[in-house]
């Protein structure tokens, strides 16, 4: 097994990846990648997000966490970073021509290509368009794939994106302990 990188050696590379041109893989990861590292979120809680849950300038974000053996959900709002804020911002603007073809979805993660059964259009003929919710499995493989394709992701980044939550958390309770207390 891999151990999992220090979170906080993650958002060196993304910072380099938003100076310049991407492609719509690489903003999506780089977002997702963001993202996790703010706020730990388990693969389903990334699944579930919406548009909707990110606040003003994407300054935070809304989770539904469902811990494991725990029955209550807990719902916050996670203040993001300057990195997450600009990664988001590059998603969206990306996100915004995928979901043309397919309208309707209000999920962040959505398809880069046509994956899915796909719809009819007028003349009956079968559309598989991009821009569909991206599921648990879909995401997952979106971290994986692309882990292995852009520069210095894979000696950083574990193999699953599991591992990189559990280092985020790890990240997150340490910088909370070392915080003042109110």
């Amino acid at each position: 097994m891999q151990p999992a990188p220090e979170a906080a050696t993650c958002p060196r590379p993304l910072d380099q990846y938003l100076a310049g041109a991407m492609p719509p893989a690489q903003t999506r990861l780089t977002a997702l990648l963001a993202i996790e590292l703010d706020t730990a979120a388990r693969n389903w809680e990334l699944v579930e997000l919406r548009t909707m849950d990110l606040g003003e300038g994407n300054a935070t974000v809304y989770l539904e966490r469902r811990p494991q053996g725990g029955s209550a959900i807990e719902r916050e709002w996670v203040e993001t970073s300057a990195l997450t804020q600009a990664a988001l911002e590059r998603w969206l603007d990306v996100r915004k021509n995928l979901v043309q073809r397919a309208p309707g979805t209000s999920r962040l993660w959505v398809s880069l290509w046509m994956n899915h059964d796909g719809v009819l259009d007028d003349q009956g003929t079968t559309v598989i368009p991009s821009g569909m919710p991206l599921e648990e499995n879909g995401l997952i493989t979106s971290y994986r794939v692309c882990r292995l394709r852009y520069d210095g992701l894979r000696q950083l980044l574990p193999i699953k994106l599991e591992a990189l939550r559990r280092a985020a958390e790890a990240e997150r309770r340490r910088t909370t302990a070392q915080s003042p207390s109110s």
